[in-house]
């Protein structure tokens, strides 16, 4: 009955939330980011979690399960429906050699420099175990957001180069980092002494991906015919359960398979303009009640070390976002100078990261500790905190002075 009484509450708070917190303001300030940006339910979730109130109990937590690997499923669909190649064409090809480019030299520089650092930090853990970590901090810090752009876009009065640079990046970033995610749980799934691990890690990863545009195909056939909105939405939300079930069993993240399933779909489908509004509608409930779980999962740590981690990354995810701009846009021959502080832009990770922190979580419960959990998520929290206070005093100028 417990599991109940917390259900509801659950459905409870995504009313009121969506209702009332998650409204968009007509003031830009980041204190009103941080509620709109629906990070302010990770904390909720932690007062109901075991460590304070107890209302989500782990008990209950263990029976919500599914409800977590469905919000994955759906983070990772409605991200993926925006993949659409007739709007990405749009934009110069040199755009997506960016996005990548910027992807390839913030992981490489995280890991080169945090496996050291963890090393030092955490001297008694196998090394194989920071490796794995190093790569996983590297690949969260490539992620970027653009909930807070979107948020600020009416106080930059000139939208120029800049501005839709920055929106075309900010919503391909992820992308990246959530392919690096299943590469992960591919290739890391067998004992690193096993022969054919390489095959196996293939394997996986191309039936899974396989899986993924089968299931994208079918729900594009489907909905074939005319079908209603309400038929459209639980035809829906049956196939991301069903697929993030079937990844959840095979110990996959949910976020890519329904990804792909939803990139899958956007280049089928002839109906966008009457799916956007559905795929918007539901979107709130479904992230509040993901963030409250999150937040009830979280085991809470924090230490001088976790404290030195925390501004160690966001100085790594500064630098690797700024220092390479003005190389990267001669090699790519941008018509416009990339300076240095178009970088900060990319401090926002938003929802999508956290997502791919608990993604891994999931795949790695015993490998990827909670010290991991707390220093990806107060990592984010810290970013969108500081995105919105540097956006609002410096970067918006950058379009207005173009």
């Amino acid at each position: 009955m417990k599991a109940i009484y917390a259900f509801g509450l659950l459905v409870v708070i995504a009313f009121l939330g969506s209702r009332f917190l998650f409204k968009r303001k007509d003031f830009f300030s980041p204190l009103n980011y941080f509620f709109l940006s629906g990070l302010i339910y990770i904390f909720l979730g932690l007062l109901l979690g075991q460590k304070v109130l107890n209302v989500l109990s782990p008990d209950i937590l263990k029976d919500f399960t599914p409800l977590v690997n469905l919000g994955l499923g759906w983070v990772g669909f409605l991200f993926g429906f925006q993949f659409e190649y007739r709007y990405l064409r749009k934009f110069p090809q040199k755009y997506i050699g960016l996005s990548f480019l910027q992807f390839l030299l913030v992981v490489c520089l995280g890991v080169a420099v945090l496996f050291f650092s963890l090393r030092y930090f955490f001297p008694s853990q196998p090394p194989y175990l920071l490796y794995i970590m190093a790569v996983s901090l590297s690949l969260l810090l490539s992620i970027n957001s653009p909930s807070l752009l979107n948020f600020a876009s009416s106080m930059i009065p000139v939208k120029g180069n800049y501005y839709y640079l920055a929106r075309f990046l900010v919503s391909v970033s992820g992308f990246w980092g959530i392919a690096g995610l299943i590469i992960i749980s591919s290739f890391w799934h067998y004992p690193f002494d096993e022969r054919g691990v390489f095959i196996k890690g293939l394997i996986l990863l191309l039936s899974s991906t396989f899986f993924a545009v089968l299931i994208g195909l079918l729900f594009h056939y489907l909905i074939a015919r005319r079908a209603s909105e309400h038929d459209l939405l639980v035809c829906l939300l049956g196939l991301v359960f069903f697929v993030s079930g079937a990844a959840s069993y095979f110990n996959l993240p949910s976020l890519y398979i329904c990804m792909i399933m939803g990139i899958t779909f956007s280049n089928l489908t002839k109906i966008q303009e009457k799916f956007y509004p559905l795929l918007l509608s539901t979107e709130k409930p479904f992230y509040i009640i993901f963030l409250v779980l999150i937040g009830a999962l979280w085991e809470i740590s924090f230490n001088y070390k976790i404290a030195l981690l925390i501004i160690f990354l966001l100085f790594l995810r500064v630098l690797g976002h700024s220092l390479p701009l003005k190389p990267l846009g001669r090699v790519l021959q941008f018509s416009f100078p990339l300076p240095a502080i178009f970088g900060l832009f990319f401090l926002s990770s938003g929802g999508i990261a956290v997502a791919f922190v608990v993604s891994l979580k999931m795949i790695y419960p015993l490998l990827l500790t909670d010290i991991f959990i707390s220093v990806a998520l107060l990592v984010t929290v810290v970013s969108e905190i500081l995105g919105a206070w540097i956006l609002k005093n410096s970067l918006i100028r950058i379009d207005s002075e173009e």
